[in-house]
């Protein structure tokens, strides 16, 4: 017997683990619970859903009890094309296929997979199918009538329209010298002067009035009578 060979008995469990030991352990002074607070004390117990005061999660979901599965349930279901089969030289023609046939084949993993077979592929074998949990419509007439050939219709392939660019002509290239003869001939041009015509305007006429002067008022002067004196 080697090291690497020895085994633990079934029965031996490990011993529980000391506090408050040293704190070389991990659980020294406090023994794993710390010094203050609530959860270091001897009495303190917690109910399981208890959320430091907050509404736990078991208050918080509908009352309603139990479970509800709000999606269908799919099942794993592998596919064996009749095509493949067909190419697979280890299968003989006349044959029986089964679960556990096709399971030595490695076509499934175990025996409880679900299987459904499907028409995929050209079919000549007379192959009989034994405990398959699904069969399609149009694999079943390849079963029962095998190197038949099926037509399948097929929509016919839209039309493409090709668009037709129109390409416009190329601008002709204009050379240095032609520009500056081009801009010569502008410059012999005499400019040609804008005629502005005059507006005219109409001078209104204001008639003056007469002014009369009058003449200043003479004054008059009254002597007045000297008065009498009294004795």
């Amino acid at each position: 017997m080697k090291i690497h060979q020895l085994e633990k008995s079934k029965w031996l469990k490990d011993k529980q683990r000391r506090k408050g030991r040293g704190n070389a352990t991990g659980t020294g002074n406090y023994s794993g619970k710390w010094c203050k607070g609530q959860k270091s004390r001897s009495w303190a117990s917690r109910k399981p859903f208890f959320e430091g005061g907050q509404t736990s999660i078991v208050q918080r979901l509908p009352k309603a009890r139990g479970f509800k599965r709000y999606y269908k349930l799919v099942k794993k279901v592998t596919i064996v094309n009749l095509g493949i089969l067909d190419a697979d030289t280890r299968i003989a023609d006349t044959m029986e296929i089964t679960k556990a046939v096709l399971k030595e084949l490695w076509y499934i993993k175990t025996v409880k997979d679900i299987v459904k077979i499907l028409a995929q592929g050209d079919y000549a074998k007379k192959l009989t199918f034994v405990d398959m949990d699904a069969i399609s419509a149009s694999a079943q007439k390849k079963i029962d009538n095998p190197g038949t050939t099926h037509s399948v219709a097929k929509k016919a392939p839209a039309k493409v329209v090709k668009v037709v660019k129109v390409k416009k002509a190329p601008a002709k290239k204009v050379d240095k010298e032609d520009k500056i003869s081009a801009k010569k001939v502008e410059e012999k041009k005499a400019p040609v002067k804008k005629v502005v015509a005059k507006k005219t305007v109409e001078k209104k006429v204001v008639e003056k009035k007469a002014v009369v002067k009058k003449t200043p008022a003479k004054k008059v002067e009254e002597k007045k009578a000297p008065a009498k004196k009294t004795k």
